[in-house]
């Protein structure tokens, strides 16, 4: 076993998810190419004295996160209403677990992209409640580095899985107490002003809370700081320059249009029968769920992965759609999606405004 792969397999089972003697522990993976760490994860909550499922396979394809063998394009394609709905499967599986690791392994970041959106919207919707039981419980998620992630990212293999790790394996204690701070300015606060280039929003976040510390908890790599905002509060607009990508669907050049709230005006250079099908299957895909500011300062490059463009030092990222049911970072936007669509504010002249206090200025977080 490789060092940095046990040292990341305990972080996860010992600060993400502080695994105990006798509880519940699935480990699901997509496949077997993350065995260089699905071996010591397994192997260390033996020793732990955990109750272990390894899930290969099973709880990432219910929720469209495996695409070997093209098994999840095969089931949209060709699934039934019937069969789009049941997912009592993975309601067992969510029901029986203590505590949940996911580990993600792509192959084709666009095998969804040929299938009707309001397919993946009705899976998305049923799997909703089981999502909202799991989220309550510890759980933690990471996507192994794979050949197609590499080559999307202008890596080679070794490359990325050197970026991967040094990603993760960060002393997330020390990242808690740099962003305490932020937390608790918008703890306090209540209106957020965002300008630069391609931006000019605001928004309250009055009587939410955010949630800056307890970094790795849930994702690896990690480091941000996010709030709900008001559902009905968004006034202004965002253009999106780097193209954002939601089930393996990449648009390029987005530009939302905010009132009360809710995107009034939508428009894309590409892929704009996609971008339609999203706002128009529900209506709370119109509203911003989550705003985050990304805080690793391993994390520099936009490589068209969310789990690690959200975190990229100098940007900040908006989810379209569902809120977390969480105290802290939690809103009441009920959608079926969460689109994290990132914006890059690494430029002169970019600030963010907290009330009356600048709390970022031209790419930098201020102290």
């Amino acid at each position: 076993m490789s060092k940095r792969a046990e040292q990341l397999a305990g972080i996860i089972l010992n600060h993400s998810l502080n695994v105990q003697k006798g509880e519940k522990l699935t480990i699901s993976a997509s496949d077997f190419s993350s065995i260089e760490l699905l071996e010591p994860l397994y192997e260390q909550a033996i020793l732990k004295g955990a109750l272990v499922n390894l899930d290969i396979f099973t709880g990432n394809f219910s929720v469209g996160r495996a695409d070997f063998g093209n098994f999840s394009k095969t089931f949209y394609k060709n699934a039934t209403k019937d069969q789009l709905e049941d997912v009592s499967l993975y309601a067992l599986q969510t029901e029986w677990a203590d505590k949940v690791v996911k580990i993600v392994s792509i192959h084709d970041k666009s095998f969804l992209n040929e299938i009707d959106s309001s397919k993946i919207s009705l899976r998305q919707s049923v799997l909703r409640p089981i999502s909202d039981k799991m989220l309550q419980k510890p759980w933690c998620l990471t996507y192994y580095p794979t050949k197609a992630l590499a080559e999307n990212s202008g890596m080679t293999l070794d490359e990325f899985t050197d970026f991967y790790y040094e990603a993760c394996n960060v002393d997330y204690a020390k990242m808690d107490a740099d962003i305490l701070p932020l937390q608790e300015l918008l703890d306090k606060s209540e209106q957020v002003e965002i300008k630069g280039d391609g931006i000019d929003l605001t928004f309250s976040i009055k009587n939410r809370l955010s949630l800056g510390v307890d970094n790795g908890k849930h994702n690896i790599p990690d480091g941000e700081c996010f709030i709900a905002p008001i559902e009905n509060s968004a006034e202004g607009f965002i253009e999106f320059e780097l193209p954002q990508i939601y089930n393996g669907n990449e648009v390029e050049g987005i530009r939302l249009e905010f009132q009360k709230g809710k995107v009034i005006k939508y428009s894309s250079k590409t892929n704009s029968k996609f971008l339609k099908g999203i706002f128009e299957s529900h209506e709370g895909n119109k509203r911003i769920g989550e705003f985050g500011i990304g805080m690793n300062k391993k994390i520099t490059k936009y490589i068209k992965d969310i789990l690690f463009d959200e975190k990229i030092y100098g940007t900040v990222h908006f989810a379209l759609g569902m809120s977390y049911p969480y105290k802290r970072g939690g809103g009441k936007n009920q959608a079926p999606i969460h689109w994290d669509m990132i914006k890059d504010l690494r430029h002169v002249g970019s600030t963010i405004k907290v009330d009356d206090r600048f709390v970022f200025k031209n790419g930098e977080i201020m102290k």
